[in-house]
């Protein structure tokens, strides 16, 4: 088809090359990883505090009955040794279990470093940890108690 004014038809191309076809779908499947990444990322974050907010009732009451039971004490009154805490249940929390760490003390020999790992079916993917310092001592209602019974 001869264009105004002479010369040869030339035949317009449209269209995107192959080149660009394929720089495009490569930048489409990076973001697409990356969205999907994001998401992955979201629901571990979303699944840790669902944990929390589940725990969160349930731990100021631990701590405060191991701070008040862990330590075992000898007939004459005296601290005999540290009551091990292995895959006991959670209190208030259905189907948590927890472990109890203590570090031996620093500076002070009365205070321990102690540190809760709490899990739902292995101990190595804890769903919370909370430390606190546990303290080498009987409570004295305690004392009383087992002096009454």
């Amino acid at each position: 088809m001869p264009r105004r004014g002479g010369g040869e038809a030339f035949a317009v191309k449209r269209g995107f090359t192959l080149i660009e076809v394929l720089l495009a779908m490569a930048i489409f499947v990076l973001a697409m990883t990356a969205l999907m990444g994001m998401f992955q990322f979201g629901g571990g974050l979303e699944a840790t505090a669902r944990s929390y907010a589940e725990l969160a009732p349930s731990v100021e009451n631990l701590a405060d009955a191991i701070v008040h039971d862990a330590w075992l004490p000898a007939p004459d009154g005296s601290i005999l040794d540290l009551r091990i805490y292995k895959g006991e249940p959670v209190p208030g929390a259905p189907g948590y279990l927890y472990d109890l760490d203590v570090a031996p003390p620093g500076e002070d020999p009365s205070l321990y470093w102690a540190t809760l790992r709490i899990y739902r079916s292995t101990p190595d993917r804890p769903a919370a940890k909370v430390s606190f310092i546990l303290p080498r001592r009987i409570p004295v209602d305690r004392r009383l108690e087992e002096i009454a019974n």
